[in-house]
Parts: structure tokens; C-alpha cells; sequence
């Protein structure tokens, strides 16, 4: 298998790689009937992730969990709840369909105060105004409101090491312990 360092065990219809394969790590698997079919299949699967690119990976990763920030000064993401379940965000690198997102609203507030889930990303868009660039949306609906002194800027640096929020960041697993 291409990309794995490990040490090769052979198994009955499974050989080393023949005379015209010149990788080291690949592997030549009988298809007489000898190897069984959920094992072929569990070897080409694994075979593609470990081969495929990173963007490739990224689609076959499970959902994952991430901190967003949100700037009232900006942008009412607490009328944005009130009116609707679900609203368009702009979509963070590496952020997919399935994922976990949890809004933290920046200063005044400072504090995360929604759970969400993301519903739909590569939603096309075109705005662009001084620095800011934003070329794609995500649906969001809301799962969960917290209360404002619950998981605050200081509690998050304090007891889980988060010292800025400024773009998507993933989760501590402590503190996602803490957020369900």
C-alpha cells in the first residue's frame, strides 16, 4: 500500500510488490478468491486516504468542531437568531458540511454564545470591501444558546489556553467537552 511504513506481513494471496512495481510499500493482493472481498475493499479504501491530497482528505475527515468569531460592531449575530434558525456565514478554510461551529461574539461581549451546526458550505459569493474578501457562504442553524457569562474570553484563556479568536479555530477537546 502506497504511503504506509510498516512491516509487511504476508497473508495467503497477498505478496510483496512484484518486479514491475518499484515502490517499496506497495503490495500485490490475489483476486483469485483467496483474499476476501471486504478485506480488498478495506485496503483500497485505506489505500486512497493515505494516497489522496489534501484537499481530497479534508472531504473524507469526520465533522469536526470549531470556534468562529463573530464582530457585533459588524454584524447582529443575536437579531440574526432571533429572526431565523438558520443563517448564511462566511465560510472559514477547511470548514465542511457536518461540522460543529461555535460562535463567539468578539468585545464588547466576548464570549461564545452559540452552538451550530453547518448545513451546507461552498455556497457561492463575491464581496470584497478594503481587506475583507469573502468568496464563499456556509448555512449555519442554530443547535444551542449559551448564557453570556457561561464561556467567556477570560475563561477561555484562563482554563483552555485560547488566547485570540480572530479566524476558525478548532476546539480543544477539553472545552468541547464542556460545550455539550
Amino acid at each position: 500500500m502506497a504511503g504506509k511504513e510498516a512491516t509487511f506481513i504476508p497473508f495467503e494471496g497477498i505478496g510483496k510488490s512484484s518486479d514491475h512495481i518499484s515502490r517499496g510499500n506497495w503490495i500485490c493482493i490475489l483476486l483469485d478468491g483467496t483474499v476476501p472481498f471486504e478485506d480488498i475493499c478495506k485496503w483500497i479504501d485505506e489505500s486512497y486516504v493515505v494516497t489522496a491530497s489534501k484537499q481530497k482528505k479534508q472531504k473524507l475527515r469526520p465533522p469536526k468542531e470549531w470556534i468562529i468569531s463573530a464582530n457585533p460592531k459588524y454584524y447582529d449575530i443575536a437579531h440574526a437568531f432571533e429572526d431565523a434558525k438558520e443563517i448564511d456565514w462566511k465560510q472559514g478554510n477547511g470548514i465542511r458540511t457536518g461540522d460543529t461551529v461555535y460562535v463567539y461574539a468578539a468585545a464588547p461581549v466576548s464570549a461564545i454564545l452559540y452552538k451550530c451546526k453547518v448545513t451546507k458550505t461552498d455556497i457561492p459569493y463575491d464581496y470584497r470591501d478594503g481587506s475583507l474578501t469573502i468568496t464563499a457562504l456556509m448555512k449555519i442553524r442554530l443547535l444551542k444558546r449559551y448564557k453570556l457569562d457561561k464561556f467567556t474570553f477570560d475563561r477561555l484563556k484562563g482554563e483552555y489556553g485560547i488566547f485570540a479568536i480572530r479566524g476558525p479555530r478548532g476546539v480543544p477537546h477539553s472545552l468541547s467537552e464542556e460545550l455539550k
